[in-house]
């Protein structure tokens, strides 16, 4: 046993000493190849384009999920059952204008072309989409008999020139890197919206880059005040209405700031500029009672356009600022008497602003998206301030609503905080019934009520319905009787629905958002 042991010890050492050996030696100096142990990491340019093209599947899978959302099962009334038996219906596909945008055009339009590719897979030949470009020659001829997105129902001429079934009106919307596409599908003939969609789309990083230079609020201000009194052939009054957020119509701190500081500038330049405009004479737009009195429109002529006459001289001013990641872009149209126009556009550093300016207002009553002209019937709402106007507390509003056809008409208040209550008809004024291109004045002249703000301050709403029929007996008891009384529902949309809802009735609505402050 002792022999053993000496001869394991003895083969043990020789082994280690064969090993210290073995490392004194010099090691071969040639380079061995790196092998990586984890070879998944690497990005291939296959791995890249197996990324772009998951993406592509998600966009695409988001596109069919709108267009079956829009074209699967919704409430249709029996006259779209009656089409889908006996011909083909036709879905335009509305289509988006620069100014209403907080992307390029063409981009947003990229996002229209996907939707009507997946409405025409969808659709599997049950129904004909009418696209953009087939619609543009329409829109284009609504532009020049004046029909324009800030005044009368645009979607209502649309619809009726589109000579579609269906018309989809699309909304977009930026949340930082994303892209949020909403749809409604609107029967033409009634103005019943019977289906509707949304989808959010990532952008691409080219898309998203913005260029970081930009104005101060005070260069802004003086470059859009030499660049519009440049262009404007001749100018001795302009009326300011006002700076507004996006298209939500709400008005804010920052857009009265903006705006009275480019008033001071156009008094600047008009009395010191090489055309030396001394005469320049700025005001608020409002309209006095004896102004619109007896007042009748045109069809496609708005009460801004009124209050221009047929001096040459005489101007409108209004824009829309919209919040990006490191910008405010401003966008501003001064009008003249006949439509003509001159715009400037331009972006102010978000780090040149106040901190105690707000930007980015408390959410109306209304969604912005719900907020603009919808139906067959012209229906047209404004106020002596104007569209979508401000008010300060002490002031009073006076609503003048069309219709261009004849018309029964229903007009409700939303507070601030939801209340809603029925303003017309009521006690004072039981008539419904509008003639077509009748002027409605609510209230009217010599009515013991007026509509005078108090507080608190927000951004409140008006919301009128205008029906081919009187529905009075069917809507008012399931609100509430008395005018001027909270309704016990519980927001706009409630309303809204129980409109939409009468199947056999013809329906236009029109909303007025309203800041209080």
């Amino acid at each position: 046993m002792r022999l053993s042991l000496s001869i394991f010890l003895m083969l043990t050492l020789m082994m280690l000493s064969s090993a210290a050996l073995a490392q004194s030696e010099p090691q071969d100096e040639r380079p061995t190849q790196q092998v990586d142990e984890k070879p998944w990491r690497k990005k291939t340019d296959k791995d890249g384009e197996k990324t772009r093209q998951k993406s592509v599947r998600a966009t695409q899978k988001t596109y069919a999920s709108m267009a079956r959302a829009l074209l699967g099962d919704p409430h249709w009334s029996e006259r779209f059952w009656r089409l889908l038996e006996d011909e083909t219906p036709k879905i335009a596909i509305h289509p988006f204008k620069a100014e209403d945008l907080p992307i390029p055009l063409p981009e947003a339009q990229a996002y229209v072309e996907g939707l009507s590719t997946a409405l025409v897979a969808q659709s599997k030949g049950r129904y004909a989409i009418v696209g953009r470009q087939e619609l543009g020659a329409v829109v284009d001829e609504i532009h020049q008999i004046g029909t324009r997105t800030e005044s009368v129902n645009p979607l209502g001429e649309l619809m009726d020139r589109a000579r579609s079934d269906l018309l989809a009106v699309g909304h977009l919307a930026l949340q930082k890197d994303w892209v949020v596409l909403s749809y409604k599908l609107v029967e033409t003939e009634s103005g019943r919206i019977v289906s509707t969609a949304q989808g959010r789309f990532k952008r691409s990083q080219g898309e998203v880059a913005a260029n970081v230079t930009g104005l101060s609020l005070k260069g802004a201000a003086v470059q859009a005040a030499r660049k519009l009194l440049r262009d404007a052939s001749k100018l001795d009054y302009v009326m300011v209405q006002g700076l507004r957020y996006q298209t939500s119509g709400v008005h804010t701190a920052f857009g009265r700031y903006f705006m009275e500081m480019l008033s001071d500038e156009f008094r600047k330049v008009a009395a010191s500029g090489p055309r030396n405009i001394n005469n320049l004479s700025l005001s608020d737009f409002v309209v006095e009672e004896e102004q619109f009195r007896g007042l009748k429109l045109a069809k496609s002529q708005t009460l801004e356009e009124n209050q221009l006459g047929s001096d040459a001289g005489r101007y409108l001013i209004k824009g829309t600022y919209w919040v990006l990641a490191d910008h405010i872009e401003i966008r501003l149209t001064l009008f003249q008497t006949g439509g003509a126009s001159v715009s400037w556009r331009g972006r102010v550093l978000r780090s040149e602003i106040p901190e105690d300016l707000t930007l980015v207002p408390p959410p109306a009553p209304i969604e912005e998206a719900d907020s603009r002209p919808l139906g067959p019937i012209d229906l047209y709402l404004s106020s002596n301030k104007g569209e979508n106007p401000q008010y300060k507390v002490g002031e009073e509003m006076t609503l003048m609503v069309r219709a261009g056809e004849e018309a029964h008409l229903a007009c409700y208040y939303v507070q601030a905080d939801g209340a809603i209550f029925r303003i017309f008809p009521n006690r004072f004024m039981t008539a419904d019934k509008l003639s077509g291109g009748f002027v409605q004045h609510i209230p009217a002249a010599g009515m013991p009520f007026a509509f005078e703000f108090a507080p608190p301050r927000g951004v409140e709403a008006v919301k009128c319905y205008a029906t081919d029929r009187d529905v009075s007996s069917r809507i008012i008891p399931q609100t509430v009787k008395a005018a001027f009384e909270p309704l016990p529902q519980k927001n706009e949309r409630e309303l809204t629905k129980l409109y939409r809802s009468l199947s056999d009735v013809t329906l236009s609505e029109a909303s007025l958002i309203v800041t209080v402050h």
